[in-house]
């Protein structure tokens, strides 16, 4: 080494000289150690990242991870942690992205199920203009057919629901089906008030409109029934309109005069707890039955018109309120079970 010993005993200048020259040889000795010490760090730490089992740098504990795994060298270990840790965070991404569109489709399935606040929902139908793809069911982009603009109103409504229809034919087997509504009008979007039925026809022509177990009042009003052959059955008969297990359906000034004298068909098809109120001027033309009432349902006959129809009137177990014009059929009504005809009001004590 480069320390100077003191030999002598007497404190002179020499004592002095040996003892500085041995604190700057050892402050010289420090500061090449440091140097060293930091390249070494250095040096191990590169080492110790590339070590293995076999190697003298070998530092078993930190290329073990924390479930015991071991890894062929620390820096294997920490690529493995950092890789898990990217597919984790990946995963929990995707996780949030799916959540946040499973929110979005419960939000939306609410909104099937409950409609909203507004009191009013109007939705067009067009023939001629309609899309159900790009339509939105607004006057400017409506949609194509009468089925796609139903299926917009929520199965339970507290609006006012108004589907309106432009001129066309519709050739739809029209169903709404456990619906809970306030009101649903299903009606020709341009004025039909002033047509005369016996003489012309509807603008608007669909072949069958059908409420199944719905509750609520309903209402179709300027249609005009089609393509009777094609038409779909029910309990075995074929219908127009036809309300089944609940809801009160007016049909207001309508026309069914495709002839079905032929077919086993009814115009209209009353069933189960439902009602129906039959007015403004419904005209029926060469019909096999016109209004068919069944078990426990009520139908009220109110100002109709029309001829050469088989049977007016089937009331099998039910009520029906009102009779058919003069010469409006073959056979005015018949009555089935413990089916009952009020042919006028009075007043029982």
């Amino acid at each position: 080494m480069g320390l100077l010993k003191l030999v002598k005993n007497r404190i002179s200048s020499e004592w002095k000289e040996i003892f500085n020259h041995n604190v700057d040889y050892l402050n010289g000795l420090e500061t090449k150690v440091d140097s060293q010490n930091e390249a070494t760090n250095s040096r191990i730490d590169n080492l110790v990242l590339n070590a293995g089992g076999d190697s003298p740098n070998e530092v078993v504990d930190a290329r073990v991870n924390s479930k015991g795994e071991k890894f062929a060298t620390l820096q294997s270990r920490l690529v493995a942690s950092e890789n898990k840790h990217d597919e984790d965070v990946y995963d929990l991404s995707t996780k949030q992205t799916n959540t946040a569109e499973q929110v979005d489709q419960l939000n939306k399935s609410v909104a099937m199920v409950i409609g909203g606040s507004d009191t009013v929902l109007d939705l067009y139908v067009s023939a001629s203009r309609g899309n159900d793809k790009t339509g939105d069911g607004t006057e400017e982009k409506p949609f194509k057919t009468i089925q796609t603009a139903i299926n917009q109103i929520p199965l339970i409504s507290v609006q006012v629901v108004t589907v309106w229809i432009d001129d066309g034919v519709y050739l739809e087997d029209v169903v709404l089906r456990s619906i809970n509504a306030n009101q649903i009008f299903i009606k020709a979007q341009n004025n039909f008030d002033n047509i005369d039925l016996a003489k012309s026809d509807l603008p608007v022509k669909v072949r069958s409109v059908a409420f199944y177990y719905c509750s609520g009042y309903f209402q179709i009003a300027g249609l005009q029934a089609v393509d009777v052959a094609n038409a779909p059955q029910f309990e075995g008969i074929k219908y127009s309109f036809l309300v089944e297990q609940g809801g009160y359906l007016a049909i207001n000034k309508c026309k069914c005069a495709e002839n079905s004298k032929n077919l086993s068909f009814t115009a209209i098809y009353i069933g189960g707890n439902s009602k129906c109120n039959i007015y403004g001027g419904v005209t029926f033309i060469n019909q096999n039955i016109v209004t068919y009432a069944r078990l426990l349902s009520e139908v009220n006959i109110g100002s109709i018109q029309g001829l050469g129809n088989n049977l007016g009137i089937r009331c099998a177990t039910a009520t029906v309120r009102g009779t058919v014009p003069s010469g409006f059929a073959t056979n005015a009504s018949t009555v089935e079970g413990n089916g009952l005809i009020i042919s006028k009001g009075t007043v029982l004590s």
